[in-house]
């Protein structure tokens, strides 16, 4: 559907090219990574006080983060994935390995640990013409860091 100089796309196409996007990421088919995000994407990473903003930041950003972390997103099929107007939400196994060296919470270069790690990965991305205009990437940035030996073992307790 088209509305002046805007193509306003269905949830159905929209959750497809989701699926393409996580495809791409798991392929490292930049192209198709980059097409899907737009000229001035923000996107929010956990443990980052500022998104990423614009489509080749990411896309730089993503390029070192494979030189870190060997992982892939298990997409086919996804644990949830739904969508409601210009907005899709994924949830999928997310797993990889520690491969190169990489900048902890602590902000120090940590080399590779070779750990693996499993975790659940959600996106909710907001849509317009067939790009990602925010996209908003959670999960458990301490249990990521804590498989990967980044971060020291701790019990955490409750007081009332």
């Amino acid at each position: 559907m088209e509305f002046g100089s805007s193509v306003v796309l269905t949830v159905e196409e929209n959750l497809r090219l989701m699926k393409t996007l996580d495809d791409a990421w798991n392929k490292q088919d930049w192209d198709a990574f980059m097409k899907r995000h737009a000229e001035n994407v923000a996107v929010y990473w956990p443990g980052q006080p500022e998104p990423t903003r614009g489509r080749h930041a990411h896309h730089r950003e993503s390029v070192e983060f494979f030189k870190a972390v060997e992982n892939h997103i298990e997409n086919d099929p996804y644990v949830i994935l739904f969508g409601q107007g210009d907005y899709t939400c994924s949830v999928a196994r997310w797993t990889g390995t520690h491969i190169g060296p990489m900048k902890g919470l602590d902000g120090q270069i940590h080399p590779a640990t070779h750990r693996k790690f499993s975790l659940e990965f959600c996106t909710v991305a907001h849509w317009k013409n067939g790009e990602i205009v925010e996209e908003k990437l959670f999960y458990d940035l301490v249990g990521f860091m804590t498989q990967l030996s980044l971060l020291p073992k701790t019990t955490v307790t409750a007081t009332a």
